[in-house]
C-alpha cells in the first residue's frame, strides 16, 4: 500500500504535518511489516520528526515503493527471513534497510548483519528511541543524488502524461524554467533546450546564455565532459555520480549529478548540487 490513506485533513485542529505535502528534501521512510497498529503508531512518530512515510506489508510492496517513492530508510518489523528477502531484493541501492530486532546478538540478528542489514532494539513503549537512531544513521549516510533522482522521477512521471508529438516538450521547458534545483534539458545534439533557475544560479550563466550554447560547451568543464561523452550517455539512459563544471567565473566545481536519458524523444534531463 502506498502513503497510508486518512481523512485527518477534513478535520480541523490536526497537526500541520498532516499538511505536509511530499518533497524531494524531507526524509522519506518505508515502514514494513504485517502489524498495522505498530505501522499507525510510527507513522505518527515519523511524520512529526519531519520525515514523509509509506508502508508496506509483502516484499512485491516493497520492490515498487521503493523504485517509485526513494525512500532514505526502510524500518523493518518482520519474520527474519522476510526480512532478509527485503535486502536482497535492495542489494546494490544505497538505502538502508533497518530490522527491529529484540536481542542485537541473537543468531538471527547476525544474519541480518551479515546479509547488509543494520540491527537496531524493538522498543515497543517507545517508538521515539528507534526514530532517533534512524536519525543518526541518515545523518551519516548520501542523500542528495537520491533527492536529485526523485526530481527527475518527478518529472519523467510528468511527462508521461503528455504526447510527445504535441505541446508536452513546451509543457516540460515550462516546468524545468522555474524550478530551484538545478536542472538541465538537452537534445541528442547536446545543445540545452530547458534550464532552471537553479541551473542559473549554479553556473553563473543566464537562462538565455545557456539555451544558446551546447550543454557541455557552456556549464561543464573544458575539456573533462565533451559532446562525445553527452552521446555515450544517451544509450545508457541513467548517469549518477559526480562531475564538474565551469562556472561563468572560470570556477571549476565538482558537484553531485543524476541525468536520465529520454524523458520524451530527444529530450534528456540532468540534474545538480553541490558536493
Amino acid at each position: 500500500m502506498d502513503r497510508r490513506q486518512h481523512d485527518r485533513l477534513a478535520h480541523p485542529g490536526r497537526r500541520q504535518s498532516d499538511r505536509r505535502v511530499a518533497t524531494t528534501d524531507h526524509r522519506r521512510v518505508l515502514l514494513v511489516g504485517p502489524d498495522a497498529a505498530w505501522r499507525l503508531g510510527m507513522t505518527y512518530g515519523f511524520e512529526e520528526a519531519g520525515y514523509v512515510v509509506y508502508t508496506a506489508t509483502t516484499l512485491e510492496q516493497v520492490v515498487g515503493l521503493a523504485a517509485r517513492r526513494l525512500p532514505d530508510v526502510v524500518v523493518c518489523k518482520m519474520k527474519t527471513d522476510d526480512a532478509l528477502a527485503i535486502i536482497a531484493a535492495l542489494d546494490g541501492g544505497d538505502v538502508p534497510v533497518v530490522v527491529l530486532t529484540s536481542v542485537l546478538q541473537s543468531r538471527n540478528a547476525v544474519r541480518v548483519r551479515a546479509a547488509g542489514g543494520v540491527t537496531l532494539l524493538r522498543h515497543t513503549m517507545a517508538g521515539e528511541i528507534v526514530i532517533g537512531e534512524v536519525d543518526t544513521l541518515l545523518a551519516a549516510g548520501p542523500r542528495v543524488q537520491r533527492g536529485l533522482s526523485r526530481r527527475l522521477l518527478d518529472l519523467q512521471e510528468l511527462a508521461q502524461h503528455y504526447r510527445p508529438d504535441g505541446p508536452g516538450p513546451d509543457r516540460l521547458r515550462h516546468v524545468i524554467d522555474h524550478l530551484q534545483v538545478a536542472l538541465v534539458a538537452g537534445d541528442a545534439r547536446g545543445h540545452c533546450v530547458a534550464a532552471s533557475e537553479g541551473a542559473t544560479a549554479l553556473t553563473g550563466y543566464s537562462h538565455r546564455e545557456l539555451l544558446t550554447a551546447s550543454v557541455w560547451q557552456a556549464t561543464f568543464a573544458r575539456e573533462r565532459l565533451s559532446d562525445a561523452q553527452w552521446h555515450g550517455f544517451l544509450p545508457s539512459r541513467d548517469y549518477t555520480g559526480t562531475t564538474m563544471i565551469t562556472t561563468r567565473s572560470g570556477e571549476d566545481v565538482t558537484l553531485h549529478a543524476v541525468a536520465r536519458a529520454a524523458i520524451l524523444p530527444d529530450f534528456h534531463v540532468a540534474a545538480f548540487a553541490a558536493l
